[in-house]
């Protein structure tokens, strides 16, 4: 007597985007355990209708795989309720009086630790400095962590506390030779007194990942320090991973990977490592991504390079014979073409597109750099809601006063890349986090010949990601077989014009055949 097979869950009445050329459009899914049992119409899926199967009549809402963004720092994200949240803030003056309140709740000489304030959002359009912060700390010291990651500015007690030199690289002084407060691209891992806990990463995954979900993310290519390392392990254990993680550690955790046989096969389908981080520029926000021209706002500034060219020659032969992706961030022009060039120089072409090596950013990829990249396979992984915050023209946005109007216009060329058939992914950086808000910067983009169509934006956020991380066979479409890692949203896309777009939200989030968010 065989026994008959009820669903757990079954999605229906729905408009459902599958990804899957094969079978593009259907209505509804029939979930078992963690896996999509049946893609079929809503009059078919009746029959897997049991006694304890959950239904969810969407009634003609669109349904799409779970989103992957490939590019974030999940611990980081949630930090900022770990720590003073300045994301959200409008004016210098209200950034400064949230450090007063917090002051308040400190003793004299415990540190106040502030995170993502981006002045693009103020009404001053100005950076923070020492002299804002020293008449409002004269007893704490003070670091405020700006949205790109990429610099800090700290009091003069932070500074002292910090034991740094105004001699060093990446320290601000003015024309007599006095710090100015802001710290450009300095590493700042090794001073213990700032870093977070054990117990704060902790903290900090679990608000990153719910936040995750609440944005229809089930998947995440996040990028791991030791640390991050230690408290996924931690929530691992006690089965409290609530989204898929490709991990991509950094540079000096590669020997200790190494050591221990860790490559791309490493993991399971909820944790994997499979590339590296390198850092070769910084960030158009603070000037130090490596540019060849000058930056329009600051005669005589082009940014930096991180690594000389010895250094990155080691670096991207040490990743590829790890049997890891390298993940370089580039962003300047001259930083992307001295890392393709690094590239050339070290790496066969066949081998190199086997492996999809990765350039993270590539916002001011240039066309001859795009043509030399795609004959190594590289892979474009982009941040279109930086388009959406800082790209758009005509409102004063930060690429424009830094870059110009005709960088910016040519600023991520998503068109140019998927049109030469390179990979494109998209992440978010975490600025902020959040596909249908990045999909805007796609769709959206100042210009016309670089906009990406609706469907192509999403691939960006689901199937191609599976496929960089190797794992397209159970992810990143709708298939029979595949995980049921799902989105639901409030609208029908196929029923909207694409400036309704602006009213999409995620109602529900399904990961591994759960419901994981559920919009209020």
């Amino acid at each position: 007597m065989s026994m008959e097979l009820f669903a757990d869950l079954i999605i229906k009445n729905a408009n459902i985007w599958t990804l899957n050329d094969e079978n593009p459009k259907v209505e509804a899914i029939a979930i078992y355990s963690d896996t999509i049992l049946k893609v079929t119409s809503t009059e078919e899926v009746e029959n897997l209708i049991g006694p304890s199967t959950k239904v969810l009549d969407v009634e003609n809402k669109t349904v799409l795989p779970g989103f992957i963004d490939a590019h974030t720092h999940i611990a980081w994200n949630g930090m900022n309720k770990v720590h003073l949240d300045l994301s959200q803030t409008k004016s210098l003056n209200e950034t400064l009086d949230l450090v007063k309140s917090e002051i308040k709740k400190k003793k004299p000489g415990e540190w106040i630790i502030g995170r993502s304030w981006d002045q693009s959002n103020w009404l001053e359009q100005r950076y923070l400095t020492a002299a804002d912060l020293d008449p409002i700390s004269p007893e704490n010291p003070v670091i405020l962590r700006h949205v790109s990651g990429h610099f800090e500015v700290v009091n003069s007690l932070g500074f002292t506390r910090l034991g740094l030199s105004k001699d060093r690289k990446g320290v601000d002084v003015d024309e007599e030779g006095r710090i100015i407060g802001t710290l450009r691209d300095i590493d700042l891992s090794d001073k213990e007194e700032i870093r977070p806990t054990s117990e704060d990463f902790i903290k900090g995954l679990g608000y990153g990942m719910d936040e995750c979900l609440s944005l229809g993310i089930t998947s995440v290519h996040d990028n791991i320090t030791f640390e991050n390392l230690l408290a996924y392990n931690f929530l691992a254990k006690k089965n409290d991973l609530k989204i898929r993680v490709y991990g991509i550690v950094y540079e000096d955790m590669i020997d200790e990977i190494t050591k221990l046989g860790i490559d791309r096969t490493f993991g399971d389908k909820w944790f994997r490592i499979g590339a590296c981080k390198l850092m070769t520029d910084g960030a158009i926000s603070s000037r130090t991504a490596y540019l060849f021209d000058d930056y329009v706002d600051m005669e005589g500034e082009k940014g930096f390079a991180l690594y000389d060219d010895q250094r990155l020659d080691e670096m991207v032969l040490k990743v590829h014979n790890a049997g890891l992706q390298i993940a370089a961030h580039a962003i300047g022009d001259k930083a992307i073409s001295r890392l393709i060039s690094a590239i050339e120089r070290n790496l066969d072409a066949i081998e190199c597109r086997n492996s999809l090596h990765r350039i993270e950013h590539a916002e001011l990829l240039l066309e001859e750099d795009a043509i030399r990249s795609k004959e190594y396979g590289l892979v474009m992984s982009m941040q279109p809601n930086f388009v959406w915050r800082w790209g758009m023209i005509d409102v004063n946005g930060m690429y424009e006063q830094r870059l110009g109007r005709e960088k910016t216009m040519i600023n991520n060329p998503f068109r140019w890349v998927l049109d030469n058939n390179m990979l494109l992914i998209f992440g978010s950086d975490g600025m902020p986090l959040g596909p249908i808000y990045g999909i805007k910067g796609a769709i959206f983009h100042p210009n016309e010949d670089q906009r990406l169509s609706l469907e192509e934006a999403i691939k960006c956020y689901t199937y191609y990601p599976a496929v960089v991380s190797g794992e397209e066979k159970i992810k990143g479409m709708i298939k029979e077989g595949m995980l049921a890692d799902i989105v639901i949203l409030n609208r029908n896309l196929d029923e909207i014009e694409l400036e309704g777009f602006h009213d999409v939200e995620v109602l529900y989030t399904i990961v591994g055949g759960k419901i994981s968010y559920k919009r209020d």
